[in-house]
């Protein structure tokens, strides 16, 4: 059930990550530093305003959805999401003005006002239907909401600087654009209430029971996240805001870019299986889902280190490539030991409803990350920044592992850590003795090469099991 959801999932795990990342490379040669820092903070502030002011609705939806539906109660939920997701909006749009004239441009004109209100109410809807598409196991909303948003929104805002100018108003009405299309398409699909009132006082009381935790251990975790890149901003200025947002935007989201690919299904089954056979069921499944994310980050994280030099000069403008090289190691290993923490060790804490323990994580994180943030820009500019990420997010990290493992019986999947070492080696050696790339077509012939080289070497490890599936699956066909 696990592979068939996730590559019935792929589609959207792929495309709309994929366009982010070639935004990230494009952006470095159309626009100035600059431009390109208040992008990022501007995108980077809608984050934390979505963790304070509607994710934690959306993680309660997204565990406790299905249960009011099977006790017919969807029409007292839908209410109250109504009248959830229109206050959310306003305060949003309200806060994200403050924070762009004081901190990120305060002398932004109407458009660049405009264009961050509609990028913010849009991006706001596309995140949360998408959630909830995944709790109805409706795919293909949630294919629509992850993909045309960040696709279609690049292209729009790529022309529109093409043909007025450089503003970073351009990419977020663009990106406003395309996210409305895609809520406006879904809208008639989506289950849904018509009303704003009554209010239902029960739902309330157990959704910020479950959610107010979160959103500490939300906002907590985009400091550990985003808060080198303010610290940047107020040390070094806007402009090497937006040469650091490259590096360590590339490396964030190809870390998450790898882990998605294979986590969007996987909590919905963990959370089935909680409910239906308990915890023991559940951190067996947890277990299995992390050995698919292993498969995925390990050749990913070890791909970039490998080929770091060829990637970044062949991709980032000449002016971003010194930092970026600098950085993007640092950034996609942090990115990829925050990805592990949070598609598979914290949702121990989620499914045992022990979301005060995600606070408690993500703690560690940010003061680390603030701490650290300061004194090492002021030791080591901006190859500091990304590498006070990678010591906290490992602190954090370990002690997530430490409270589930003795806490909950969480285990690591043991019997599959071995095969992908080995087969993640093998591939790093192929990588090492292979010449340094000089074209686009010899970095994809690379990449390659060294993917069909892990799954070659996790197909001999895994042999015997595959050979004793396609004899069940026979079996099961002539029967």
């Amino acid at each position: 059930m696990l592979l068939r959801n996730t590559l019935l999932y792929l589609p959207a795990q792929v495309v709309g990550p994929l366009a982010q990342l070639v935004a990230m490379i494009v952006w470095t040669h159309v626009v100035d530093e600059p431009t390109l820092g208040v992008i990022t903070l501007v995108t980077a502030t809608h984050e934390l305003l979505q963790i304070a002011f509607l994710a934690w609705w959306s993680q309660y939806a997204l565990r406790f959805l299905g249960r009011h539906q099977e006790e017919g109660n969807a029409a007292h939920f839908y209410r109250t999401e109504n009248t959830l997701l229109l206050a959310s909006s306003i305060i949003q749009s309200v806060a994200v003005l403050v924070m762009l004239f004081t901190v990120i441009a305060p002398d932004a004109d109407t458009r660049l006002a405009v264009a961050t209100v509609a990028y913010v109410i849009t991006r706001t809807f596309n995140l949360y239907i998408g959630e909830r598409a995944r709790v109805r196991h409706q795919i293909g909303i949630y294919t629509i909401q992850v993909t045309l948003g960040p696709a279609l929104g690049f292209a729009i805002g790529l022309f529109l600087i093409q043909v007025i100018d450089r503003s970073p108003a351009w990419p977020l009405a663009g990106y406003a654009v395309a996210q409305l299309a895609a809520a406006v398409i879904v809208f008639p699909r989506l289950g849904r209430g018509r009303g704003l009132w009554p209010l239902d006082r029960n739902i309330i009381n157990h959704a910020l029971h479950y959610g107010t935790p979160l959103i500490l251990s939300g906002a907590l975790g985009w400091v550990g996240l985003n808060a080198s890149r303010f610290v940047v901003n107020e040390m070094l200025g806007v402009a090497a805001a937006g040469l650091f947002a490259v590096g360590y935007g590339l490396g964030q989201r190809a870390a998450t870019f790898a882990a998605m690919l294979v986590t969007a299904a996987a909590f919905p089954i963990a959370v089935n299986s909680m409910e239906r056979h308990g915890s023991k069921v559940a951190m067996r499944q947890l277990a299995d889902n992390s050995a698919l994310l292993i498969a995925i980050l390990a050749p990913c994280i070890t791909g970039i280190f490998m080929l770091r030099v060829e990637i970044v000069h062949l991709l980032i403008a000449p002016s971003f490539q010194a930092v970026t090289l600098a950085i993007l190691p640092l950034s996609v290993l942090a990115g990829s030991i925050r990805s592990l923490r949070a598609h598979f060790v914290d949702q121990t804490f989620l499914l045992h409803n022990r979301t005060k323990l995600l606070a408690v994580v993500a703690t560690i994180d940010a003061s680390v990350t603030v701490l650290l943030s300061y004194t090492f820009v002021h030791y080591w500019g901006l190859s500091g920044a990304a590498g006070a990420t990678v010591v906290a997010a490992l602190i954090a990290a370990i002690t997530s592992f430490v409270i589930a493992f003795s806490r909950f019986g969480l285990t690591l999947p043991m019997e599959h850590l071995v095969p992908l070492i080995a087969a993640t080696a093998i591939m790093a050696a192929l990588l090492r003795m292979l010449p340094e790339a000089s074209s686009m077509l010899a970095l994809i012939g690379h990449v390659v090469a060294g993917g069909a080289v892990y799954v070659a070497a996790l197909g001999v490890f895994y042999a015997q099991f595959l050979f004793r599936l396609m004899k069940l699956r026979q079996r099961q066909s002539e029967s």
